[in-house]
């Protein structure tokens, strides 16, 4: 019986052929996503067809957009770029303030960069445990002001400032905000005004 070829692609930020799996082969072993930087544990895949290469794209980071408008920066488009266009091979996002290695939609311009998954967090979130939707804010600057004064937006469930360049989840109705990572968690600090 002949093995039918297999359909190969090509990916902008590969050199090397690619081709599309289903499913990760041994779910023991930790596989990284070239693009996202994220676990790839299960679901369809893109990777490499030569031997000694470990490039491997989830199936959403093969299929992200060469370049984004996003609300966060509306003067300028966002083009994806497949490394950090930074001497040092790092990139901080501005959203969530970590740092990257691999895919980040970037501004030349401005020197903005976003991770390719704080580029499509959603704009609501619904939480079981808060009667209001949360929205996505993408800096704290004059968002809670008091009379004369500044307020800082504190995460309820680290306790910690959320930052004020970071984006972050925050109900204006009760003036509750939560970090990006700390939102799937059961509680939200209620800030005093």
């Amino acid at each position: 019986m002949e093995i039918p070829p297999r359909e190969e692609f090509s990916h902008f930020s590969h050199r090397h052929p690619l081709i599309k799996i289903s499913d990760i082969l041994d779910e023991e072993d930790q596989v990284i996503c070239s693009g996202c930087e994220h676990d790839l544990s299960s679901g369809p895949a893109y990777m490499c067809t030569k031997i000694n290469c470990n490039f491997i794209l989830h199936d959403s980071c093969f299929d992200l957009p060469r370049q984004i408008k996003h609300k966060s920066h509306p003067k300028h488009t966002l083009s994806l770029r497949f490394f950090p266009p930074y001497n040092d091979g790092e990139f901080t996002c501005d959203a969530c303030g970590n740092s990257g290695h691999a895919f980040t939609f970037h501004c030349d311009k401005c020197k903005f960069d976003l991770h390719v998954e704080c580029a499509s967090l959603p704009e609501i979130e619904e939480r079981e445990d808060h009667q209001h939707p949360l929205t996505l804010c993408y800096n704290s600057s004059n968002l809670f002001v008091g009379k004369d004064v500044e307020v800082d937006v504190m995460c309820y469930v680290c306790k910690n400032g959320v930052g004020k360049s970071c984006w972050f989840y925050c109900c204006l109705a009760c003036k509750c905000g939560a970090h990006l990572d700390c939102v799937s968690t059961q509680e939200i600090q209620v800030l005093d005004i």
